[in-house]
């Protein structure tokens, strides 16, 4: 199983902190694009000139302005005044100027971060050019930050109307952005529909990777506040039900007690919405049961621990008089089913065939929410088969309890999701490590 360097020193801070909970994923991409309308796309705003930030990586392998003038045809005068307003603009010197362009720490910082925001750029030109007409070389060092927030919030709500409210200009700016891309890359990235415009496939992926892109830019600005002591930003969760329950608040609330200008956003979903969600950058990780068969593309998992499962019913559920809890007996209730999709479903399903309930029996209610599942447990004698944290606190309380039968190799692997290659920034490391800390004690 592939994993993420998760290791880092922690950092203390003291500011204020906000956290938003989302219950349904019809919620997730608007409560997420408002968040990012008054932070993300702000600091969109904020990133420098694309091609400066990609000679700055220039710089830093050949030690050379003039070297990296010449890859990116960039006039020496033009590119030293970008970099000096960038420098100011972050506050921090990235180059020791008395040795040559030597990177100083905190340029060693940001170029980490502007180097990967490049490669995900050229991801982007590289797939683009796969669709073009005649895509020219170097495809990449073309974009314009206009270009890639324009194409990005067109694609996002499908409406050039929609964008351009959520970047807060003209229509027309942002419509006039998208096509010069599109002439650019020579492929198109728009059809009209009888309900309006749609973006094309291609236009998704090369948003989704301009975004992840842009990402990293901005994140990059951060790691310079981080390094100078103010550990901030935005850091998006996605839960699913055993973490939201037993892992999860726990070390959040340790983070928050270290940094708490962080804002954090839980989001709580079905594991499709929010792979999606991952993938596309609009979370940064994903706490809960991990996938083996239908893990997607690009995401990687990290194991904390192995749940099992267990049935339970009512606290004075009628198979808890102390008689022996056979299939004949468990084929007597009605159940609630795991949401489909769900690692304990293809249990559950195979567990509920072999009972061999009749035909005429209630048929299970299927639910993935636990506020539902409690109330339809608590008030009648169904049964479900459900991971042993999930419920912890409510048999805690006596509100459920465990009917005791053996439920052979139904443990399930409990951990993190995340993109390939994902670097964390201190705060969500240190997030990381209160996880590992708390499922240390379990």
């Amino acid at each position: 199983m592939a994993t993420a360097n998760l290791n880092v020193a922690p950092g203390v801070a003291n500011y204020s902190f906000c956290a938003i909970i989302i219950s349904s994923y019809c919620k997730v991409r608007s409560v997420l694009r408002t968040h990012r309308r008054r932070a993300e796309l702000d600091l969109y705003a904020d990133i420098p000139n694309l091609k400066h930030l990609q000679a700055l990586e220039a710089i830093g392998a050949t030690h050379s302005i003039t070297r990296a003038c010449e890859q990116l045809n960039l006039s020496q005068p033009a590119l030293t005044q970008g970099i000096a307003k960038i420098e100011t603009q972050l506050g921090v010197k990235l180059f020791n100027r008395r040795r040559g362009m030597v990177m100083t720490e905190p340029g060693e910082v940001y170029l980490k971060r502007i180097c990967r925001g490049t490669h995900y750029l050229r991801r982007a030109g590289d797939y683009a050019a796969r669709f073009a007409s005649k895509a020219p070389p170097h495809l990449h060092r073309r974009f314009t930050l206009s270009q890639l927030r324009a194409l990005i919030a067109v694609v996002e709500h499908e409406s050039f109307r929609l964008g351009a409210q959520q970047l807060a200009v003209q229509q027309s700016t942002v419509h006039r952005s998208c096509r010069e891309l599109e002439a650019q890359l020579t492929c198109q990235l728009f059809e009209r529909t009888s309900a309006g415009i749609k973006p094309t496939r291609q236009a998704v992926e090369f948003s989704r990777l301009a975004k992840l892109a842009l990402g990293e830019f901005a994140q990059a600005q951060i790691d310079i506040q981080g390094w100078k002591g103010s550990f901030a930003g935005r850091f998006a969760i996605g839960c699913l039900p055993l973490a939201k329950t037993s892992l999860l608040p726990g070390a959040l609330m340790q983070l928050t007690e270290e940094y708490p200008m962080l804002d954090i956003i839980v989001v709580d979903a079905p594991y499709l919405d929010l792979s999606k969600a991952l993938r596309h950058g609009d979370i940064d990780i994903i706490i809960g049961a991990l996938r083996r068969a239908r893990l997607p593309p690009e995401l990687v998992q990290e194991e904390l621990f192995v749940d099992p499962l267990i049935i339970v019913g009512r606290s004075g559920h009628p198979l808890l008089s102390g008689e022996p809890v056979t299939p004949q007996r468990l084929a007597e209730y009605p159940w609630v089913a795991p949401r489909a999709g769900a690692p304990a479903r293809d249990y559950f399903d195979n567990f509920y065939a072999a009972l061999q309930r009749p035909d005429g029996d209630a048929h299970p209610i299927e639910t993935g929410s636990l506020t539902v599942l409690r109330g339809l447990l608590m008030n009648s004698d169904r049964l479900t088969i459900i991971s042993a944290g999930q419920v912890d606190y409510e048999i805690k309380l006596g509100l459920l309890s465990e009917i005791v039968y053996p439920l052979k190799y139904s443990e399930r692997s409990i951990g993190v999701t995340m993109r390939e290659g994902w670097l964390p920034a201190v705060p969500q490391q240190r997030l990381l490590e209160h996880l590992k800390a708390l499922v240390a004690k379990i």
